[in-house]
Order: structure tokens, then C-alpha cells, then sequence
């Protein structure tokens, strides 16, 4: 799986639970399909549910850290 496809599927994830939040009315702010995705699995607990999510949401917490990682280097 390459980065953009864990990025998708995982951005699909969140877009599907924020309207399902917005349908009962939940306020999720102005969140990225993205970070959604993330509090999704997460908050549902579906780690080891649906393998190829487990490796998306993976992959992209691993390019979150490498950002942060980078942008630290460049505070120092």
C-alpha cells in the first residue's frame, strides 16, 4: 500500500464519520477527513478489525510523526 492509498482510505473513513456525527447533530468543528479517519478508528475501537486499515492508519500516523519529527529538526 502506498502512502497517497492509506491516506485515502483513511481520509474515507473520516468523511464518513463526520456526516454520520453531523446526521445526529454532533458539532465535529473544522477537523480533516483526515484527522477524523484517525479519531474514527481510534474511537470505535477498530484496530484488527479490517487489516488494510490497520496498515492505512499506520502508514499515516508514521508520516505524522516523520512531519513532526523534520519540523522539530528545524526549531533546533
Amino acid at each position: 500500500m502506498t502512502q497517497l492509498e492509506a491516506i485515502e482510505i483513511v481520509r474515507e473513513l473520516g468523511n464518513i464519520y463526520a456526516v454520520a456525527l453531523a446526521e445526529k447533530g454532533h458539532d465535529i468543528g473544522k477537523e480533516s477527513d483526515l484527522m477524523n479517519g484517525i479519531v474514527a478508528y481510534h474511537n470505535l475501537t477498530m484496530k484488527g478489525e479490517v487489516k488494510d486499515l490497520d496498515v492505512a492508519v499506520d502508514k499515516v500516523i508514521g508520516i505524522a510523526y516523520e512531519c513532526a519529527v523534520d519540523t522539530l529538526k528545524e526549531i533546533r
